[in-house]
């Protein structure tokens, strides 16, 4: 089994991210596939860099996991909405950021069509996936204690079916030629929100 080693330097950080982003922009021209010694050629490394840091191809494609889904917790989901209102108002706010993130990432039709029939990727998709799902019954736990949502929602089936939605959708949205408008993508899952947290759908239009 390979070790793989965290880089100590700036520079050794700075070839990590070259190397991640080369074998990004494969998997996205090539549905996917990628193979270590293209990614080391396309990154002007050598192939022993790409084990030293990844190694093996599994880490390499996990590590790719790894990364959209830490930008999707920094820009979407662990984003403090909680000024703009009550918790239908926020995650509204959050909905949208999360809809027009996938919309501006093209890694992410890959992540949850090719990639994910990779058992590899599998298992780290359903351990982030997991981790995004308690992160959405924490909130909504939150808002029962507030009043804001019903007492009777059960909190991690609401965040699985709110989830798993925006995964499905996304997939049949960001795969279609020409893509739906972005602004109807987001109306179909926050009506997919609010029955699952059993609110109507306009109890956060104050805002709009």
């Amino acid at each position: 089994m390979s070790t793989v080693h965290a880089p100590r330097t700036t520079k050794g950080q700075a070839t990590r991210r070259r190397l991640l982003d080369v074998a990004k922009r494969l998997a996205i021209a090539r549905g996917g596939h990628i193979e270590l010694a293209e990614v080391a050629a396309a990154a002007r490394a050598v192939p022993s860099l790409v084990h030293r840091y990844f190694g093996s191809k599994a880490g390499l494609v996990s590590a790719l996991v790894d990364d959209f889904f830490d930008r999707f917790h920094r820009e979407v989901l662990d984003a403090d909405l909680d000024a703009h209102g009550d918790w239908a108002t926020h995650e509204r706010l959050r909905l949208e950021r999360g809809v027009r993130f996938h919309y501006a990432e093209p890694f992410a039709a890959v992540l949850y069509g090719a990639l994910a029939r990779d058992p590899e990727v599998a298992r780290n998709e359903a351990a982030r996936t997991a981790a995004v799902v308690e992160r959405a019954a924490r909130s909504i736990r939150r808002a029962q204690r507030r009043g804001e949502l019903p007492v009777g929602v059960d909190p991690r089936l609401a965040g699985a079916a709110m989830f798993g939605a925006m995964r499905l959708v996304m997939v049949e949205a960001l795969t279609r030629q020409p893509r739906p408008r972005p602004e109807r993508v987001i109306e179909l899952l926050w009506r997919q929100v609010a029955a699952s947290v059993q609110i109507s759908p306009d109890a956060a239009g104050s805002r709009r």
